[in-house]
């Protein structure tokens, strides 16, 4: 018999090993509103949860000029440069590359504001890009789409989001969880602290001049949104958080992140700001603006 020749097998190729994951990378968010100055740094691998490492808040009442001047005086642009060095120092520490700085209404609205931001960037290399209502409205959505994400608010009927920040109010209507509707409108505790501190005349008359501009702006945000359709109402700021602290008594928010208030104690307490008078209201827009800049 002769030898049957048989060609020999190719060696089977050992497995590719897959890559390992992507150690997280540090970044940092800034956040330049009416009433402080903010810095989150985090660490966020490209598929994985965000990780906080550092949250920084300093007190800088950017609006309170803008709101009454139309622009940024010495002292505050001094006292935004300081903070803001402490913060390039803070994103050194971890090795941040990568961040986004932003700035709102109380930096959009001033004069100068272009000076303003130049100096920011020779004193720190902090680029600070000034955005707009419907960016603001934008992020504040994303954020709560992910800390809401299945929640009820989020996956039936409609709800109202509200932001309430120093300067103004970003405020977008959702049918099950997609913004249809969406705006910036002129109120926010800073922002009627200064107007109510400019405005002269009796206590009535300044009563009626701030009730008659709070109708003005809530008529204008019912004409553009279907308010009465909403079934969920979510509120973000340090004036919710002010008058949540109000309402339950507490200082914190729950295992969740958020407070929920109740409908009948919330319509109480707008009732009771409602009747008021100018110095009661300039009491608690006082209160509210301190909050605002020590808790946000």
């Amino acid at each position: 018999m002769g030898r049957k020749n048989t060609l020999p097998r190719p060696a089977t190729a050992a497995p590719v090993p897959a890559p390992p994951p992507e150690a997280p990378r540090p970044i940092a968010v800034v956040d330049m509103g009416a009433s402080a100055i903010r810095l989150v740094v985090a660490e966020a691998a490209s598929d994985g949860p965000v990780h906080i490492l550092e949250e920084v808040s300093r007190g800088v009442l950017l609006g309170k000029d803008t709101f009454t001047h139309g622009r940024l005086g010495p002292a505050t642009v001094e006292a935004t440069l300081k903070a803001m060095e402490g913060f390039r120092r803070i994103m050194d520490t971890y090795g941040v590359v990568r961040y986004r700085a932003v700035a709102t209404s109380a930096v959009r609205e001033a004069q100068n504001r272009e000076t303003f931001l130049d100096r920011v960037r020779l004193r720190t290399g902090i680029d600070v890009e000034v955005i707009d209502g419907s960016e603001e409205n934008r992020l504040t959505y994303l954020a709560v789409r992910e800390k809401l994400k299945g929640h009820e608010a989020l996956a039936s009927g409609d709800a109202l989001l509200v932001e309430i920040g120093g300067g103004s109010a970003d405020i977008s209507f959702l049918r099950k969880g997609e913004p249809i509707h969406s705006g910036t409108y002129a109120l926010g505790s800073i922002r009627m602290r200064q107007n109510l501190a400019n405005w002269h005349g009796s206590h009535e008359q300044r009563t009626r001049l701030l009730r008659r501009h709070v109708q003005n702006v809530v008529g204008d945000i019912r004409r553009e949104m279907p308010l009465r359709e909403a079934k969920h109402f979510i509120a973000l700021g340090g004036d919710v958080r002010f008058a949540a602290l109000r309402i339950l008594g507490e200082p914190h928010a729950g295992e969740n992140g958020f407070r929920v208030v109740e409908r009948e104690p919330f319509l109480q307490f707008c009732e009771e700001l409602a009747a008021a008078d100018v110095e009661q209201l300039g009491k608690v827009l006082a209160a509210i603006g301190d909050a605002v800049s020590s808790t946000s």
